[in-house]
């Protein structure tokens, strides 16, 4: 009986960052319940019919084969993943940067999440270093739970994110959903290394901004492997195709 309860608390722990980090609630919650619930109930199934009993039939080695699968091959490395990358992003976010001269009338923003390297913020600067020769400011915002910032006199938003496991950081997908985007020019930036997928990466939150009221003018993936010269290539002409849509 000791090896269930030891086992329980174990997944009961691993569980909280499996609810609570913004890493795993990119997993639907129906499934993360799903994986609690069966192993629980693999466990358990083991030790009243079988352990407790002292004998190991071909029942009995299914159910444990299942719930150490489950538990060692899902739940740890999820759990201790996401809190282990919740931490690390944690430290990498970053204050607001404005980019371009005060004197300039029209502005973008653009809300991002950072990830863990710093990919994602080098690209941004590069974009909006771009987008500023032609007297338009950008200011960048790291997201959090808290931001908030006034999208009245906006010429556009951006929403900018590492892609991990196929989706957005949950915390801008968050943010993006408690938005009165109504008639705003919206644009989405992902970052990865899979050169493949725009269409697949960029989908939900394209489909979240549409539902919010934004008019979505563009979209692009950064690959992070791409050479430096290829890389500005390309953020160039996405920014000179935002501009032309202002």
């Amino acid at each position: 009986m000791n090896f269930a309860i030891i086992y329980t608390i174990i997944i009961l722990i691993l569980a909280v960052p499996i609810f609570l980090t913004d890493f795993a609630k990119s997993i639907p919650v129906g499934i993360r319940i799903f994986i609690i619930v069966f192993t629980l109930a693999f466990l358990w199934s083991y030790t009243i019919f079988f352990r407790t009993r002292g004998r190991l039939g071909f029942g009995g080695i299914i159910l444990l084969i299942l719930f150490y699968f489950i538990t060692f091959v899902i739940i740890i490395p999820t759990g201790v993943g996401s809190t282990v990358i919740s931490f690390l992003e944690r430290g990498n976010m970053k204050p607001p940067i404005t980019i371009g001269s005060e004197e300039n009338t029209e502005q973008i923003y653009i809300v991002y999440h950072p990830g863990m390297s710093s990919f994602t913020i080098d690209a941004l600067k590069i974009l909006s270093e771009n987008i500023s020769r032609y007297n338009v400011k950008v200011t960048l915002y790291s997201i959090n739970k808290n931001l908030q910032i006034n999208l009245q006199n906006v010429k556009a938003i951006g929403f900018a994110s590492p892609i991990y496991a196929g989706s957005v950081r949950q915390t801008l997908f968050d943010y993006i959903a408690k938005s009165d985007l109504s008639g705003k020019k919206c644009f989405v930036i992902v970052t990865g290394s899979d050169r493949e997928g725009i269409e697949k990466d960029t989908l939900k939150v394209t489909k979240l901004i549409e539902e919010k009221g934004g008019n979505v003018i563009g979209k692009t993936k950064f690959i992070n492997s791409d050479k430096e010269n290829e890389l500005k290539e390309k953020i160039e002409f996405f920014g000179q195709g935002l501009l032309k849509k202002l």
